[in-house]
């Protein structure tokens, strides 16, 4: 149910098209089923009368141009509407201007309850181009009130009933958003993985490449060194002994001095230290 709240809220939030008008009207047509429709009464040249009636598309079409109704209004009018179907019998019948006045009634009274402001029925009245007069509003809004019980309540579990041929290709264009958007994440996160895995790679054989040319050379230094100096140095002098050496052969002759200058460099007296 919440991917259909979902599409309810962008429908509510849409523009009256041509779509949502073509809803009302097949909505409006099934509350009485035109075959009811009796010989219309009284004189040909009545407003009233077929001849004289427009379509209830044009109507409709009308109202909404003249009042520039919002959306959620027309959508709350088709639960009125719908409401009407339940209640009335099923052999009910009507004048010609019936079904006008139906959608006409539930208009009014969706636009009094959902809105803060709403015209009067005398403005109604005038944006019927004179097919209805003041009274003609005022009593079918009574009617509508008595039908219904004076139950005018629209809850969302009730415009989602009702509009689910709307809602449900707003509510498949979602799922569709949501499932391309949920693709192009996965992918960015196969890419990510695949770029971090292939850096560890990287860094990994980069490592292993220093500690094995690390360990060559300090290997090859280190023989090199021992190779060199294998058939002088057996081992190492304390430094105790080094400092001993140089006090005590300072004043006695100058060859001892620079023997033991070559023997040992101050870095490899300070690798001693």
């Amino acid at each position: 149910m919440s991917d259909y709240k979902k599409a309810l809220k962008v429908l509510m939030k849409s523009p009256v098209t041509d779509d949502i008008i073509r809803f009302l009207t097949n909505t409006t047509l099934k509350v009485l089923p035109q075959s009811n429709y009796p010989s219309p009464p009284g004189s040909p040249n009545s407003k009233h009368s077929k001849e004289h009636m427009p379509s209830l598309m044009t109507f409709i079409s009308r109202l909404v141009r003249y009042t520039n109704v919002y959306t959620p209004t027309l959508l709350a009018t088709v639960c009125y509407l719908n409401k009407l179907k339940r209640i009335l019998p099923k052999d009910a019948t009507g004048l010609p201007s019936t079904i006008h006045r139906l959608f006409l009634a539930c208009l009014i009274l969706s636009s009094k309850y959902h809105n803060d402001s709403s015209p009067k029925n005398v403005h109604w009245a005038r944006y019927t181009d004179g097919l209805f007069s003041l009274e003609d509003i005022n009593l079918m809004e009574r009617q509508l009130l008595q039908l219904l019980n004076w139950d005018i309540r629209v809850t969302e579990e009730d415009l989602i009933l009702d509009l689910r041929t709307l809602i449900e290709p707003i509510r498949e264009d979602l799922q569709r958003s949501y499932m391309q958007r949920k693709r192009v994440h996965s992918n960015h996160s196969i890419n990510s993985n695949v770029s971090m895995q292939k850096a560890a790679c990287a860094g990994a054989y980069n490592n292993m490449k220093y500690n094995y040319n690390y360990n060559y050379n300090s290997n090859y230094y280190k023989n090199n060194y021992n190779a060199n100096n294998a058939s002088t140095y057996q081992g190492y002098v304390p430094i105790k002994e080094l400092y001993h050496q140089r006090n005590t052969s300072v004043s006695s002759n100058l060859s001892s001095t620079s023997t033991l200058v070559d023997r040992f460099s101050p870095a490899q007296l300070q690798q001693y230290i």
